[in-house]
């Protein structure tokens, strides 16, 4: 007994009804090529995130910088004028005749000068290279200074507070 030979039925290849759900021109290239999209719109809007997030941040530090650079000033003044002052007590020490503390006052008040001079024509690169060279050269001279201002910080904080009831 011989069977028919039907290729229809054939269990080697199974015919798949297609999906009325799906409309026929939306093959599975299609489907790719929109998520690709996706993927493609979503980087942009990340990159465009990114974009702004880098203003802002560049903004902010240019901003500080500013500020930062007129506070540099403003105490490049004051140091003048403390040197100033040092020199007119320099001079009034001359006049009542005390030349050796009047020499040693001058040596301040050129001290002085030249840190006033020191922060006028330098920016805060400047600075930070030149604290991380010196504390390089004097760990510990570095580390008592930063000891002594964190006392001083300290002492500052804590006498903010004395006035005020607890």
């Amino acid at each position: 007994m011989t069977m028919p030979n039907d290729t229809m039925s054939h269990p080697s290849s199974p015919s798949i009804p297609p999906d009325p759900s799906i409309p026929p021109e939306r093959t599975a290239a299609d489907q790719r090529q929109e998520s690709g999209g996706a993927r493609a719109q979503i980087r942009d809007v990340k990159d465009q995130v990114v974009d702004q997030a880098r203003q802002s941040f560049r903004q902010a530090r240019d901003s500080a910088g500013a500020s930062l650079n007129d506070s540099r000033q403003h105490a490049a003044e004051r140091i003048s004028g403390l040197a100033n002052a040092v020199r007119g007590t320099s001079e009034r020490l001359r006049s009542e005749q005390q030349d050796r503390v009047a020499d040693l006052t001058d040596g301040l008040a050129d001290h002085v000068e030249r840190l006033g001079s020191y922060l006028r024509d330098r920016n805060f690169s400047d600075f930070r290279r030149d604290a991380e060279s010196f504390a390089r050269r004097q760990p510990v001279v570095a580390v008592g200074i930063a000891l002594g201002l964190g006392l001083l910080g300290a002492r500052f904080l804590k006498s903010g507070q004395a006035g005020r009831p607890q």
